[in-house]
């Protein structure tokens, strides 16, 4: 089988002080785990937050790639949701949903599908670990396609609230047909609870 650990960073606004605290906070957590290949979106805060994760697990490769990107937003990148609500009409300039489903399942399906998940031999001895240091849209949307298409099965509890918190542990096990199940998702019990911080940048970013 091979496990994917999922994770995520939003510090609020900019990657300030507490956000790196909880970057290193989420490294500690997965100090232990033995990754087998790290990939990353490319942009700074998920980038940072996958090298300072890889500070513990130097001879792993970190592959850094736009196609971990959240959705783009065209003309409203960067502005607040209050003022997206304001806007009527379609954005021709924004990434639609179907090309963000098609992009988002393109890479998993080449990448860790077809690039890791079916080539392990079996039996293996120890499941493969892939870290994935994405976006909160990223991460959410793409559970919610495995779980919708039936490919990953839904963990025992159901999940009330699909926020993505900050720094958060999403983990899928994968068997060698693509096909698995949701241990957890967005899990923050590793984090300072007194430091925690919960809003998405990528919303609250003026």
């Amino acid at each position: 089988m091979a496990r994917l650990f999922v994770q995520a960073i939003y510090p609020y606004l900019i990657f300030n002080e507490v956000g790196k605290a909880q970057a290193k906070q989420v490294a500690e957590a997965l100090a232990d785990v033995n990754f087998g290949v790290a990939y990353s979106s490319d942009l700074m805060r998920a980038a940072e937050t996958a090298e300072t994760i890889m500070e513990k697990h130097k001879g792993t490769q970190l592959i850094k790639t736009k196609d971990l990107r959240e959705r783009c937003l065209g003309k409203l990148e960067g502005k607040r949701l209050s003022a997206r609500r304001n806007i009527t009409g379609v954005d021709e300039t924004a990434e639609s949903v179907e090309a963000f489903t098609r992009r988002t399942m393109a890479w998993w399906d080449t990448q860790i599908v077809n690039g890791l998940v079916r080539k392990l031999d079996q039996p293996t001895k120890d499941p493969l670990q892939v870290l994935l240091v994405s976006h909160g849209g990223f991460i959410s949307g793409l559970v919610k396609m495995l779980i919708n298409s039936g490919r990953v099965q839904p963990s025992n509890e159901p999940i009330a609230n699909w926020t993505c918190y900050n720094v958060s542990i999403t983990t899928i096990e994968l068997e060698q047909t693509g096909n698995g199940r949701l241990l957890k998702y967005s899990d923050i019990s590793h984090l300072d609870s007194s430091r925690l911080v919960q809003a998405n940048a990528d919303t609250f970013v003026a």
